[in-house]
Parts: structure tokens; C-alpha cells; sequence
């Protein structure tokens, strides 16, 4: 065990005394405030309480000598603050707005009296942040209702608060997205997203949601960009956290829907030049749903006065049909014979007139016409796989093809509200999200398109526990997972290669996903036809378990909680789709064609003339695919203390302490590294300067396998570990690839009444996030375990009659000096209070960042290029 991990375990181990160790970002925040008698004298023991308007659940607590009292672990909502002690009339404030991690301040000044006299007093709109210096903004009810949202996706909402960028309030967005916010200055992929304290992030690179709200079951959402208090973390950057509405003591429903419809539209520039579609391309998007809530109630037997139970029921379905166009340049119908005369005057191909040569003699072909007995069965058949000619159009294209691209979309959402006692409440949600898509085209046309498929869940449950006005307990687990489904769409059969007549050997023996794909082929002044990465698929768990405590001292809030989490990715996914110089991220091969071939190689010296003689220049195929179990975990704990110092200054001194794996393992150990130190120089590479490939050397030198034995979960699931060959690259460690990290970062803040209508505000901490699974560095999709192959001139009839050689690994790893991202803020606001209902704020925030990931290409040069003598 490491020394970081020995001081984290034995940290942890005192905070288990306090609490049972676990996750600590709740949405619940606290109510305080000074309660004082008509001459400003603080008022000790009386009896505060604090009811929620929409359940009537209440908490109680009594002022301190200080006239001081708070209550803490609290569902935001609209609650009424009553406060009584003999010798006055009762205080009451209607009205008081609680919003997600924001304290709120409710003071009291009592007047003499009678206890049956009441004083109430209703809550102004727009009031001092006086409690906490984080740089917060919350979007409440009010405003989700009334402000349009195009798509009804309540994320965008973050864009209200001064600070957050990207994107745009009026851009239309229904489906997953992260926003790609960037919240003073941090990265999108540092910040966080929940809902009702799960994890609303894949672990996939952090790259995107894992479900959108119900914009009508929101009941807020919080906007946290710097400076938040030491119980939020898993961030480098800001968070937004969704707060679902609970159900009240009456029944309430609502049913819409929301359409946009194409004969509200204009047809486009580009479809009014042909007269197939000088029409207004179809377009329907129809949003609807309903929504029901109240009290779970059997009269006469079970919560007869509709306090104990509540629950929310919603759901919501999209229909999104809208048509593609696209413009792309093919062969014409001579060219699929082997006719390629139309090159010898003007064309639409080359910007002079091109003479195709016998490669056996040197001699031009007549009239640039290939004799069919030259011509390559599957040459010619990659040129009619590409659909026939049917116009001309702009940029000397000569085909226009229209195609649907339809989306649907579902969520269904439950919330259950349980208050047992007045001393216990249980808060469960769960969120079901469902996407379907299927692509217009693929590289502008319509073979191997992408059939998505993204059901994703987020489910959370809560337990606030109230030992005594000065202790609570606050449990939470929390589970979320992402799937993505990535198929190609079979209908019509346009995918399959055999539908032309190609059916060149493959190189590897062993079975594709779909055995008959087409390849990718790229062909000079041609639209190149893209077989694409897919099939694919890859799922991202994420596992919580949570408490925190809080101790109530004086005017010191005492809190101490933590955070475990277990997340990872079974990814089947790991084809860089970006693709290698030479190589292919279709696993059924990459053909590229070029007019004057790699080391001055026989050719026709136009790449289509080279097609229909099956003349490439280079050919790549992967092998068996990759399935790797990445598995990682997080540990955090903290200890915060919010101390009312005086009536005007209020101080929140925390820290947040961080243990997680390095990066991520996995379960069946086939991931690969490149490591520096044992990279040998006198066993180097040996490069051919003509092709790119290797001629000696060894090509998995500086290659290590992080574990020192494979398990046996991997040896019985994957090939290249049962061959027990690559054995020797183990690197003798553990099964990560990177040391366990342990930070411990400092929160601090202050707020001070400068009067009753100005408050300064400022703070400064540190962040660490949570790095997700790399989306395009992946482990476990390098060699050994994810082989690919290439021949460089050779015959389309037989890729692996051409020289099979040793081609260049392309390789992606991590830093060896690999750290967690992390960032400091510090900022200084002042608010000042202009009328009941209108404040106005002036704020700087800085923040910089250390250890932010970037990706560097280290691999080969293309072929061809030129090298320094």
C-alpha cells in the first residue's frame, strides 16, 4: 500500500467515527439567521421553526446565547420561519426562497407582545447572498416556466449566469449534451452534471450528458462556476446540479406539446437548384408529454393529512423527422466499364486533361480505355459500389441523393418523498432516458450508416436524519450508467460488400462483426466511401454510496462527509475514428488509391484509372476487436466549518482531500502502455523511407503491460493473452498504469455585511476532478490486443498477395508522469441591494489549471514524406 493510500485509510477511519463514510454532495442546504428583541439585544433560547410550504414538513431548533440559530440538511423549497418566545408575538416570514447549496440568512426582530399576536412578514424577491462566498447562480421555477427554450432542455439555463460560455440559450437542443460549457475559464470536461445527486456525466471522457431533464419536473437548477463549499466535488471546473420538484399536498397535472412543422419554413438555396427537391425539406418535431404529482393517500388509513408521502410521475416522448441533402462527385457510368476518355478534354475530375498509362508497357491506353482483361474484378466493383451520376451541381459534383434522419427520444421520471417522523426524510428519484437515431449518410453517402441506439438511467436515494437539533445525518446512494449502442442499419442491405461483386481475402481469419461490410475506399477526386468503426458499443457504470454529518456548535456548523465511487466503461469501442496514416478505423479494411504510387510503384498515373486496376497504394484491416473492462475508484472526504462570527461577517473554512486510481485498470488486464524507460535503442525500429514500414527492429519496443500476471478472467476471454507471447511485456506493477494520487485542497470564504444593503463576498480553493475513460486514447484498443495490418502496393483482387509487412504500431498512451487535473479559483464580489426586488452585483473570478490533459500525435509521419538526409 502506498503512503498516500495509508494516510488516506487512516483519515477516512476517523471520519467514520463521526459518519459512515460516503458521498457528501447533497442538494439539501441550511436556514440560519440572528433572532433580536426591539432594542437589538440577541434573544437566546427561542423556539425557531422551519416549515416547508409545499409538504409542511417541519424542523425545529432554539436560538443559542447568541441569539443564533440554523437548520441545516434541508430540500430547497419555499419555507415559512417562524420564531416564538414568551413576552413577544410570534415572528412569522412567509415566503423565504431555499435554493440548492446556497445557504439562505432569515433573521428575526421580535416585537413585544402577546404569543398569539403574529407578525408576518413576507419574504422580498430579490435578497443578499449574506452566508456563503460561493459564485452560484439558481434558475427557480419562475423562470424555468416562463423563458423559451428551444427544445425544452433546462441545461442551457446555465448560460444565465455571468461567467458560463458556449452554446447559446436560443439554440435548439432536446437530446444528450454537456453543453460544452466553459465556467470561468475551466474545461467543459472538468465539470459536473447531476441530477438529484447522481452523476449525470458518461465516464467516456466526461464527453456528453447521460440524460436531459424533464424541463416540467425541474424545480430548479444550480448554477455552482467557482468558489463552492468543501462538501462539492468530483470537479475541476463548475457544476450544475438538477433539482427535481417534489410532489405536494394537493393533486396537480399538467399535458402539452410543443411542435415546430416545415410548412412554417423556407426551402434552402442548395435544395432549389434541383428540380427533385425545390421544395421545403420535410421537417417534424413534435415534443409531448404530461406530468401528475400529490400525496400518496388512502383516506381514513395512510397519511390521512397528506404529510407523509408525495410522489411525481412525468413523461415525455420526442418524434424528430427531418431530410438530409447531400452533394457528392462519382464515377460516371463510362468509368464503370473502364472507360475513363472523358479525361482526355475537360471533366469534372482533374483541371487538366489526364492520359491514363500501361503500367506494363508505358504506353498510353487508347483513348484512355482499361481492356477488361486488365481491369481488377474488385477495382471495378469499388467503382460501382458508388451510386450513379444524376445532375450536376456546385463544386462539380454529380449526384444529389436526400435521405431521413430520424430521431426519438423518451424520458420517464419518478420522485417519492417519504417523511416518517418529523425527525426523517427519504428522497428517492429515478430517471429513464431513451434515444434512438438513424443517420442520413455516412461521408455523404447512404452505405454502413449508423443505426444509435443511448438508453441510458440515473436513480438516487436519500435519507436526511435529524438526531437532535444539533446533529444530522445525511445518507446517500446513487447509481448512473450510460450505454451507447452503436449498430449499421441493415435495411435494403446497402452496407453489404458482396452487393457489387467485392469479395477480396481478408487479411485476418478470424470473423468481422458484420463478416460482409464494405470497406472504406479513397479515391483521388472522389467522395470517399466510408465503411466506418461500427459496429460498436460501450457502457459506463457508476456506483455511489454517501452520508454526511453535521454538528451544530455555537455559530459553528460543523460538517464532515466523503465520497466513494466506482465507475469505469466496458468499451467496445476503441477504433480511433480519426484513423492512422496507412491504416483504417473500418475493422473490413481501408483501401487508398492514389495517382503516382508510394516509392514510384507501377501505376496507371491517375488514382481512378489505378481503381479499376485494383493498383492501391496501401490497404489496413484490424483484427479481432478489443472488449475491455476499464474499472477505477475515487475516494474524498472533507471537513468544513461555516462560522458566524458576528452579525456581519460570516467564514467558511473547509478542505476536500481527494485519493483515486491513477487511471483506469482493466478487470481482464488487456491494456498496453508505452513506456520510455524500457524502450531499447539498439533494438530500434528499422523505417523503409519509401513505404513507412518497418524493416527490423522490434515493434513492440518500450511496450508494457501494467500487472505481472494476466487474470484469469482475461486469459479465457482474450486471444492475445491466451498465447501467453506477450508475457514478456509485463511491467511487474499492479494493474494500473499509473500511480494512486492523493491531494488535499483548501476552501475558504467570507461574506460581510458592509450594511443592511451592501455585502462583500470573496474566496479562494482548490479542484480536483474526475477524469473519465480517454475517447480517444485507448489502452485497451492497442496492439497487442487490437492488432492491425497494412500492404503497401498491392492488388485489390488479393490484399495479401502484396508484401505483408511489419506495419508501424499505431500507439496511444497516457503520460508516464500521468497527474489528475485539478484548478484553483479565488474571486471578490459586491452586491449591493437597490429596491426590495432588484440587486445589483459586480464580481471578478480567476481560476488557472495544472495537469490538463491534451493529446499529441507521436506516431509515424505519413507516407511519403520526405526525410532530412
Amino acid at each position: 500500500m502506498s503512503q498516500a493510500l495509508r494516510r488516506a485509510a487512516a483519515f477516512s477511519a476517523l471520519l467514520l467515527v463521526l459518519a459512515v463514510s460516503a458521498f457528501a454532495q447533497s442538494d439539501n442546504s441550511n436556514i440560519s439567521g440572528l433572532v433580536k428583541d426591539p432594542s437589538g439585544a440577541a434573544v437566546a433560547n427561542a423556539k425557531v421553526t422551519v416549515k416547508n410550504e409545499g409538504t409542511n414538513f417541519e424542523r425545529t431548533t432554539t436560538t443559542n446565547e447568541s441569539g443564533f440559530y440554523t437548520v441545516t440538511n434541508i430540500a430547497p423549497g419555499y419555507y415559512t420561519v417562524s420564531v416564538e418566545l414568551a413576552g413577544f408575538k410570534t415572528f412569522s416570514k412567509t415566503r423565504n426562497k431555499l435554493e440548492a447549496a446556497i445557504p439562505l440568512q432569515v433573521n428575526a426582530d421580535l416585537t413585544v407582545g402577546q404569543l398569539t399576536e403574529v407578525v408576518n412578514v413576507e419574504a422580498n424577491v430579490a435578497a443578499l447572498n449574506t452566508e456563503t462566498a460561493t459564485v452560484g447562480k439558481t434558475v427557480e421555477q419562475t423562470q424555468i416556466q416562463n423563458l423559451t427554450l428551444n427544445g425544452r432542455n433546462p441545461l442551457f439555463l446555465a448560460l444565465l449566469k455571468p461567467g458560463v460560455r458556449g452554446g447559446a440559450l436560443s439554440g435548439f437542443s432536446f437530446g444528450l449534451t454537456s453543453g460544452g460549457f466553459a465556467m470561468n475559464g475551466g474545461r467543459s470536461q472538468d465539470s459536473l452534471i447531476t441530477f438529484d445527486g447522481a452523476v449525470g456525466i458518461r465516464t467516456r471522457a466526461n464527453g456528453t450528458s447521460i440524460g436531459t431533464a424533464d424541463l416540467d419536473t425541474v424545480q430548479e437548477v444550480q448554477i455552482l462556476s467557482a468558489n463552492y463549499q468543501a462538501e462539492y466535488g468530483r470537479s475541476a471546473a463548475g457544476q450544475i446540479r438538477m433539482v427535481t420538484k417534489s410532489g405536494g399536498r394537493d393533486f396537480h397535472g399538467s399535458l402539452y406539446e410543443y411542435f415546430r412543422n416545415s410548412q412554417l419554413d423556407a426551402n434552402s438555396w442548395v435544395r432549389n437548384q434541383s428540380a427533385a427537391t425545390n421544395f421545403v425539406a420535410p421537417f417534424r418535431f413534435n415534443q409531448f408529454g404530461y406530468n401528475i404529482n400529490g400525496p400518496v393517500t388512502i383516506p381514513k388509513v395512510f397519511n390521512r393529512n397528506r404529510e407523509k408521502l408525495f410522489f411525481l410521475w412525468s413523461q415525455e416522448w420526442v418524434r424528430f423527422r427531418r431530410e438530409d441533402t447531400s452533394i457528392q462527385r462519382v464515377p460516371t457510368l463510362a468509368m464503370r466499364q473502364g472507360n475513363f476518355s472523358e479525361l482526355l478534354g475537360p471533366n469534372l475530375y482533374y483541371a487538366t486533361p489526364q492520359t491514363i498509362i500501361d503500367p506494363s508497357t508505358g504506353s498510353a491506353f487508347p483513348n484512355n480505355v482499361i481492356p477488361t482483361a486488365q481491369q481488377s474484378p474488385n477495382g471495378m466493383a469499388f467503382l460501382r459500389t458508388y451510386p450513379q451520376p444524376n445532375g450536376l451541381y456546385a463544386g462539380n459534383a454529380n449526384f444529389l441523393q436526400v435521405r431521413p434522419n430520424p430521431q426519438n427520444q423518451r424520458k420517464d421520471n419518478i420522485s417519492l418523498d417519504f417523511n416518517p417522523t418529523q425527525n426523517q426524510v427519504f428522497r428517492f428519484r429515478h430517471s429513464r432516458y431513451e434515444w434512438t437515431s438513424l443517420d442520413s449518410f455516412r461521408g455523404g453517402f447512404d452505405f454502413a450508416i449508423t443505426d444509435w441506439s443511448r438508453p441510458n438511467r440515473t436513480a438516487s436515494l436519500g435519507h436526511t436524519w435529524t438526531l437532535s437539533p444539533t446533529m444530522i445525518n445525511e445518507f446517500l446512494v446513487a447509481a448512473s450508467v450510460d450505454r451507447v449502442y452503436i449498430g449499421v442499419d441493415r435495411t435494403g442491405e446497402r452496407y453489404l460488400r458482396s452487393r457489387s461483386g467485392i469479395n477480396y481475402p481478408y487479411l485476418f481469419s478470424e470473423p468481422k462483426e458484420i463478416n460482409d461490410k464494405i470497406p472504406t475506399i479513397q479515391i483521388p477526386t472522389l467522395t470517399t466511401i466510408d465503411g466506418g468503426p461500427y459496429p460498436a458499443q460501450s457502457t459506463g457504470p457508476i456506483y455511489q454510496v454517501s452520508n454526511n454529518f453535521t454538528k451544530i456548535a455555537g455559530n459553528h456548523t460543523f460538517k464532515f462527509g466523503g465520497l466513494w465511487e466506482k465507475s469505469g466503461q466496458n468499451d467496445f469501442d476503441q477504433i480511433n475514428v480519426t484513423g492512422v496514416p496507412g491504416g483504417t478505423n473500418n475493422q473490413n479494411g481501408r483501401f487508398v488509391f492514389d495517382d503516382v504510387r508510394p516509392g514510384g510503384a507501377p501505376g496507371t498515373r491517375v488514382g481512378l484509372a489505378n481503381v479499376a486496376m485494383g493498383l492501391f497504394s496501401t490497404y489496413a484491416e484490424i483484427g479481432p476487436r478489443s472488449y475491455t473492462p476499464y474499472r477505477g475508484q475515487m475516494f474524498e472526504f472533507f471537513g468544513q466549518d461555516s462560522w458566524r462570527v458576528s452579525e456581519r461577517l460570516k467564514l467558511e473554512l473547509g478542505f476536500r482531500s481527494t485519493w483515486q486510481n491513477g487511471y483506469y485498470k482493466s478487470l481482464w488486464g488487456n491494456m498496453a502502455y508505452f513506456s520510455p524507460a524500457a524502450y531499447s535503442t539498439s533494438n530500434a525500429a528499422v523505417i523503409d523511407r519509401a513505404t513507412g514500414n518497418i524493416l527490423s527492429g522490434d515493434r513492440f519496443n518500450g511496450v508494457r503491460i501494467p500487472g505481472s500476471s494476466f487474470p484469469e478472467a482475461g486469459r479465457a476471454r482474450v486471444p492475445a493473452i491466451a498465447s501467453g507471447q506477450f508475457d514478456r511485456l509485463l511491467d511487474g506493477g499492479n494493474a494500473f498504469p499509473s500511480e494512486n494520487q492523493f491531494d488535499i485542497m483548501p476552501r475558504l470564504g467570507l461574506a460581510y455585511s458592509i450594511t443592511g444593503k451592501d455585502v462583500l463576498r470573496a474566496g479562494v480553493g482548490g479542484f480536483i476532478s474526475r477524469p473519465g475513460v480517454y475517447d480517444s486514447v485507448f489502452l485497451g484498443g492497442n496492439p497487442p490486443f487490437q492488432p492491425m495490418a497494412s500492404v503497401t502496393n498491392g492488388n485489390a483482387d488479393n490484399p495479401g498477395g502484396a508484401s505483408r509487412v511489419a506495419f508501424p504500431q499505431f500507439f496511444m498512451t497516457i503520460d508516464p508522469a500521468y497527474r489528475i487535473p485539478r484548478s484553483y479559483n479565488w474571486n471578490i464580489s459586491y452586491q449591493r441591494q437597490l429596491f426590495s426586488d432588484t440587486t445589483v452585483e459586480v464580481a471578478y473570478v480567476g481560476t488557472t489549471g495544472n495537469y490538463l490533459a491534451r493529446e499529441r500525435d507521436l506516431n509515424q509521419l505519413p507516407t511519403g514524406t520526405t526525410f532530412r538526409p
